[in-house]
């Protein structure tokens, strides 16, 4: 069984999160509070989160300051720490970000896996770069972030499951600057067969979660038992490097990775070993030794879109982009999941689509999420743009 259904989404991102070590089972306490006051302590040092510095305002308020890994940035606050209570009571904790404006309202969890949004009766935003958040302290820790916690543990859970599938097979391409795994799943069924690929790669960006969210089901969806699985894996080999930035990840690095660099501003200077890795692992298509058709980069933004080629930009396969977001658009109702398409001529900055285009000439496209859309339509959404990428690349093999 795959990790989500559509009926019981907010359920399985608990179960997704769950494939690594639940947060609560962690001994954070063996290392010193960030600080304390009569009612909590706040820790920040397990994996993804970032909370920098704390100044004691009583014994029932405390201020944190968010700042990012270096400068300058993308907007991205992230943030994410535990608050081990002393006794039960009412804890103000404001959020002061250093170089950004506050931009993800906050979720809470009592084990770090299962997750709700803070109530908006919990929350005032005291300014652009300021929030305020009231905690109710209970006899148990609490975990506040800027999405749900989804780990580099999380991924390689994920990985792991996914290999057992027996045509997939997992491999290591590379590793980050602090020596992290970077995976690829590769689905081949027929070793003899010369077949084209498609490549999906995520996570290029720490807090893009709900990139993340689309990237299982969707994937999972082409990996899948059904009768369309099946005949475009006939057809179809698939590659998949689920999280390029294990780095940022696992240091709650708010864009870039350890050494400071935006991995998709990257893409063709390729100075970082994360991208070196995907550079590596994609000499093969430019060797010509195997094909690729189309390549998705799936990411997380202010609302949902898909950044592609215009029309007028010839691929091959041509018309794939048009011909596939038209079906989609056919069956996915505006009030489920609401997306748009944004065509624009390659600009030469050096991002994956670009990149991918300009060396390949595919359809290669950037798949945003917003990051307040429900969990639930994420992966309604990304099924059915999955089917459909089947459809219409199957349609058009049978047409050549």
């Amino acid at each position: 069984m795959f990790w989500y259904h559509k009926t019981i989404f907010a359920g399985a991102v608990a179960f997704l999160v769950s494939c690594a070590t639940p947060l609560s089972t962690q001994n954070v306490q063996d290392s010193e509070a960030l600080c304390q006051n009569e009612l909590a302590a706040i820790y920040a040092n397990f994996p993804t989160a970032r909370a920098n510095k704390c100044q004691i305002l009583s014994s029932t308020r405390l201020t944190l300051v968010i700042d990012p890994e270096n400068k300058p940035i993308n907007s991205s606050a992230w943030y994410a720490f535990k608050i081990s209570p002393n006794h039960k009571g009412s804890l103000r904790v404001d959020l002061k970000y250093s170089h950004a404006k506050h931009r993800y309202p906050p979720k809470i969890s009592y084990d770090g896996t299962t997750w709700n949004l803070l109530a908006k009766s919990k929350i005032n935003v005291i300014s652009d770069d300021e929030v305020s958040l009231q905690i109710e302290l209970k006899n148990r820790p609490v975990y506040i972030a800027a999405q749900e916690i989804f780990s580099a543990a999380a991924h390689e859970g994920w990985v792991e499951k996914t290999e057992k599938l027996p045509f997939v097979s997992k491999f290591i391409i590379g590793k980050s600057i602090e020596g992290r795994p970077i995976y690829k799943l590769e689905a081949v069924t027929n070793l003899d067969a010369e077949k084209p690929y498609v490549v999906f790669v995520g996570r290029q960006h720490p807090p893009e979660v709900t990139g993340a969210f689309a990237l299982i089901p969707f994937s999972e969806t082409v990996l899948g038992g059904s009768d369309l699985a099946k005949k475009f894996r006939d057809k179809y080999n698939v590659l998949i490097v689920p999280n390029m930035n294990p780095d940022g990840v696992t240091h709650g690095n708010w864009r870039h990775n350890m050494g400071g660099v935006d991995l998709n501003r990257d893409w063709g200077p390729f100075t970082q070993p994360e991208t070196q890795a995907i550079e590596r692992e994609f000499k093969r298509f430019n060797e010509g030794s195997d094909k690729i058709v189309l390549f998705l980069d799936f990411h997380s933004t202010w609302r949902n879109l898909l950044y592609t080629q215009t029309d007028d930009e010839p691929t091959n396969p041509a018309f794939f982009t048009r011909d596939w977001l038209r079906a989609v658009d056919k069956r996915l109702d505006d009030d489920v999941y609401k997306f748009t398409r944004e065509q624009s001529p390659n600009s030469g900055k050096p991002v994956s689509k670009n990149y991918m285009y300009a060396s390949f000439g595919i359809p290669a496209i950037t798949y945003e999420v917003g990051d307040n859309t429900d969990r639930k339509p994420i992966a309604i959404a990304a099924e059915i743009f999955a089917q459909e990428m089947m459809k219409t690349l199957l349609a058009q093999e049978d047409v050549r």
